[in-house]
């Protein structure tokens, strides 16, 4: 006889395997690149008054970031439940594999407003992250290499996202158009219809949001508005291990690491984030012991702000993790 809690485990194991190896292989092509020993005595003669000037710049990028979302939601929610909403999908992103987080707070704000309503803003939001971090990482290779394919990549990531961007627009400006031609395929293929026309509405309700350059703007604004304060975090940061670090250096690693934490990996991104800082850095042969030490320090922020304000969020919502894994869970089997 089966047994389904047994059967849970191993499809977790299963689903959180391939995302640790990527980690551990990561980590173990770091660790042949430097001496530990040399790590430990960049971690001793850091700056450490730079990470207390980062911290209120730190959660200002958040500040802003919960009001681009809350933008995109059209107002639709507090901006405080926003605000420890979103921190509560980034701790689960710490403990979950694949940005499962972000489900996790569609799930959590879904309550009141709609899961599929609130799971389209979240797309939408993290449309505009990959066209920064694309139009970031554009704008700093030409002072970095003279020749590079990186270029290409960029703008290749950031015509998808554009393009992407573009057919939500369609869809939310011709709405019916959308509805009627779900119901039509529908008819013939019935497993369609079962998924729910009342979910594709509510997703198009989310998207919206576009159809207004007013709107859009606003959030264009806000979102780079908290990029802008997340590049003064990494570039401060970096200052405490190497005094002379200059912004192009922080915008450079923001960049590659937005992009590279893209690459599943275990909960957290451990090592992907960290190799994603190292690679960025060496281009300006900043040895990889401190390139390094930054990076730790730098993902050990993210989770102990991220941590806080995520359990303070989890508690305040009134929902249970064990809730959040169930629904998951469900999501995940539909």
């Amino acid at each position: 006889m089966n047994n389904p809690k047994r059967e849970t485990r191993h499809s977790t194991w299963r689903q959180v395997l391939p995302g640790l190896l990527v980690s551990l292989a990561v980590l173990a092509g770091l660790f042949r690149f430097f001496d530990w020993q040399d790590v430990i005595l960049a971690l001793r003669q850091g700056e450490w008054a730079y990470l207390l000037l980062a911290l209120p710049f730190y959660l200002l990028s958040y500040l802003l970031r919960s009001l681009a979302w809350r933008t995109i939601l059209q107002e639709a929610a507090p901006l405080r439940q926003v605000f420890l909403t979103m921190h509560v999908g980034y701790l689960l992103n710490n403990v979950l594999p694949f940005r499962l987080g972000e489900l996790g707070r569609a799930y959590l704000l879904g309550r009141t407003l709609g899961f599929w309503r609130v799971f389209s803003t979240i797309l939408i939001e993290r449309a505009f992250d990959m066209i920064l971090a694309a139009s970031l990482l554009l704008g700093t290779l030409p002072f970095i290499f003279a020749e590079s394919n990186a270029g290409g990549t960029a703008a290749v990531v950031g015509g998808v996202v554009v393009l992407g961007l573009f057919v939500f627009y369609l869809l939310a400006r011709n709405r019916q158009w959308a509805l009627s031609t779900f119901e039509r395929l529908g008819a013939r293929w019935p497993f369609i219809l079962k998924a729910g026309r009342e979910r594709l509405d509510a997703f198009l309700a989310g998207l919206e949001v576009l159809t207004s350059l007013g709107r859009f703007l606003r959030i264009l604004g806000w979102m780079a508005a908290s990029w802008g304060m997340a590049l003064m975090v990494q570039w401060m940061v970096l200052r405490a291990f190497y005094p002379a670090a200059v912004p192009l250096h922080a915008a450079f690693a923001l960049a590659v690491s937005a992009l590279g934490v893209a690459v599943p990996s275990s909960p957290g991104y451990v090592g992907v984030f960290e190799a994603a800082i190292v690679g960025a850095l060496a281009a300006f042969d900043i040895p990889f012991a401190t390139a390094f030490a930054d990076a730790v320090v730098l993902h050990l922020l993210y989770v102990a702000v991220t941590g806080v304000f995520g359990l303070f969020g989890l508690f305040t919502s009134g929902a249970r993790l064990g809730d959040i894994f169930q629904r998951l869970r469900e999501l995940r089997e539909q």
